[in-house]
């Protein structure tokens, strides 16, 4: 008779438990989503800036590659690129991620530094590893006159920066503009 009387409080320790754990297993799982998020929305942008991406193109002389005037502008045309899609990109994710994932304001801030570092990463090797080669490799060992493309670079050094930067600004956009007020009466 004696364990039958326990029973009913061991079972309501056993939820009260499981219901202190249930929140933290929540954020946990909310963190993962805004970081897989963004880190699988890097993979795509490095996709979508290496298919916006021209090549520059360029001639072989004297084991070295050159370019014209036009081919130069095309080479800075990868870091542009890469700075307004990561931006895009950022600026999205971040704030969809914001509005649909908002049980924790700060861990979802803290999950989109993580994940959008990840994702600009990500984004940066993955075109980088798609484009050409290096021409000026190549040019050592090609004869004058062969025509080769310029390689895909990003010319600032911290610009993986960008994706980052676009997700904490829709971050903080979405969190300004849908601050969770309390529904009861003021004191007046």
């Amino acid at each position: 008779m004696p364990d039958q009387l326990t029973a009913p409080s061991r079972d309501r320790a056993g939820a009260a438990a499981s219901a202190r754990r249930s929140p933290v297993l929540v954020l946990v799982v909310q963190a993962l989503l805004v970081v897989a998020a963004l880190a699988l929305a890097g993979l795509v942008a490095g996709v979508i800036w290496f298919q916006l991406w021209s090549p520059p193109a360029g001639v072989v002389r004297d084991g070295r590659w050159l370019t014209d005037e036009a081919g130069l502008r095309d080479s800075f045309a990868g870091t542009g690129l890469y700075v307004l899609v990561a931006v895009l990109t950022g600026f999205l994710v971040g704030a969809a991620t914001a509005y649909l994932l908002d049980r924790s304001e700060l861990v979802t801030l803290a999950a989109t530094l993580v994940g959008a570092a990840l994702g600009g990463w990500l984004m940066l090797r993955l075109g980088l590893e798609w484009g050409p080669p290096d021409p000026q490799v190549l040019a050592r060992t090609a004869a004058d006159g062969t025509e080769l493309d310029g390689a895909l670079v990003v010319d600032l050094p911290h610009a993986w920066l960008a994706l980052p930067g676009g997700a904490l600004v829709g971050t903080a956009v979405v969190f300004l503009v849908t601050t969770k007020r309390p529904t009861g009466h003021r004191p007046g």
